[in-house]
């Protein structure tokens, strides 16, 4: 986490592969990742369809410009949203007091590789999202899975960052 804390800026490449009960193949998707520090944070899908979640302090915005889609939330109004962002970003911030406002939180590994295992403590979180595993090596974040409580699956992969 001490490592992690230090990192003031990410972009990676990721891929993304989601298991949804409702579908035979797993949707499959591209696109980059960028981390400001200390609250930035942006997902900008490419492939199969452009769009673009991006996460400034409490304040979330998603667009999709094939559909002239966009809105803007808070995230303090919509905590299970919170929780799950704050996974991803309070890992990359180093953040472990942040993490276990919304997750039990376990380590395995060494600094060299490395597995947090996030578990929801809050009830409504806990409705939506099961478990999210995160993988990394030294301050890079190498894959994210996350298991929601319906049993749907997402794997993300990211390219080492560039900073």
């Amino acid at each position: 986490m001490a490592a992690l804390s230090q990192v003031r800026e990410v972009k990676a490449g990721f891929s993304e592969q989601k298991e949804l009960a409702s579908l035979t193949t797993p949707l499959e998707s591209r696109g980059t990742l960028v981390y400001v520090a200390p609250d930035h944070l942006e997902k900008r899908t490419r492939e199969p369809v452009a769009e673009q979640v991006v996460v400034d302090g409490d304040w979330l915005t998603y667009a999709k410009p094939a559909d002239d889609t966009h809105f803007t939330m808070s995230l303090s109004r919509t905590p299970e949203l919170r929780g799950l962002v704050e996974a991803v970003r309070g890992t990359l911030a180093g953040d472990l007091a942040g993490l276990r406002r919304y997750y039990a939180v376990d380590f395995t590994g060494t600094a060299a590789a490395w597995e947090l295992t996030l578990v929801p403590t809050d009830s409504r979180m806990q409705d939506v999202l099961q478990t999210v595993r995160i993988d990394g090596r030294g301050a890079d974040l190498h894959r994210i899975e996350t298991v929601e409580a319906d049993g749907d699956v997402s794997r993300m992969t990211i390219e080492p960052a560039a900073r």
